[in-house]
């Protein structure tokens, strides 16, 4: 048996990068070390985002009060050149996607969901833990926010969950992931149908792209087979939307392709 993990973050605030490094390091080593790693990925992944961020809250070289990040985590586990399993726990607004060739086209297959403040189940809790939620701005196109009170004060979080942020932990944003568990039976080759193709990007990507065209995207161009030469047009298309919408401002894009019907050729 093989496995491998793959993740994205997207640090936001004053110590953002702090923060995105700091859990990309931790999340990995404690994930690797945790005992229900084999046994129980799900439990030990959501275990690993909540102690990390608890780790992180007693750190004084990292202010993460108003600073934090999103954090997609795709663990796959495979025998060679047969089935597996994946689980990819999400924190945030960063996303996993997986492109499914059937009767000879890629769909796109969501293996996360964006936390955003106004979802109806994370804006319940927001709300009941005293939490003020402002909605998207129509005018100009901003997301719905995340605030201390009613009168906005701090910190206008765009997302319902985040590893860090601590300020607003006791409103309800917290760091336990959402896991999705989803059987792997990957295409033996290009031609079949069958699971073929891994998507994780932050927020950067998705603003202006949504999931089945970033399939349809990489099918079309005909990169589906080269990770990189897809990873590559994903980016590239992602900062052209950019350009066209917002001129010479841009968020963070952040990406990671993976050919799974080759990944689950090793051993």
């Amino acid at each position: 048996m093989t496995q491998a993990l793959f993740c994205v973050f997207d640090g936001h605030g004053a110590c953002g990068d702090k923060v995105s490094h700091y859990a990309m390091n931790n999340i990995q080593e404690k994930l690797e070390n945790h005992p229900q790693l084999m046994s129980d990925p799900a439990s030990a992944l959501k275990d690993v985002f909540l102690s990390v961020d608890s780790q992180l809250r007693k750190d004084p070289s990292i202010d993460a009060e108003l600073s934090g990040t999103t954090a997609v985590v795709c663990l796959m586990r495979w025998m060679k050149g047969g089935k597996g399993k994946a689980w990819v726990a999400n924190a945030g607004d960063s996303r996993a996607v997986l492109g499914v060739k059937e009767n000879g086209r890629l769909k796109a297959v969501p293996l996360s969901q964006d936390q955003k403040p106004d979802t109806p189940a994370e804006y319940k809790r927001i709300m009941k833990s005293g939490g003020f939620v402002s909605p998207p701005e129509n005018e100009w196109g901003g997301p719905a926010r995340v605030w201390l009170d009613a009168n906005m004060t701090l910190p206008g979080l765009a997302m319902a969950r985040s590893i860090g942020d601590h300020l607003v932990g006791a409103i309800g944003v917290i760091a336990e992931p959402e896991v999705v568990e989803m059987d792997i039976d990957p295409a033996t080759d290009p031609s079949k149908d069958g699971p073929q193709f891994l998507v994780m990007a932050s927020d950067g990507v998705w603003e202006f792209i949504d999931s089945p065209e970033a399939i349809d995207l990489l099918q079309a161009a005909n990169v589906t087979r080269s990770a990189t030469e897809a990873v590559t047009k994903l980016i590239e298309t992602a900062a052209q939307k950019w350009r066209e919408e917002e001129g010479d401002y841009r968020d963070d894009i952040t990406a990671v392709c993976v050919n799974v019907t080759e990944l689950f050729k090793r051993g």
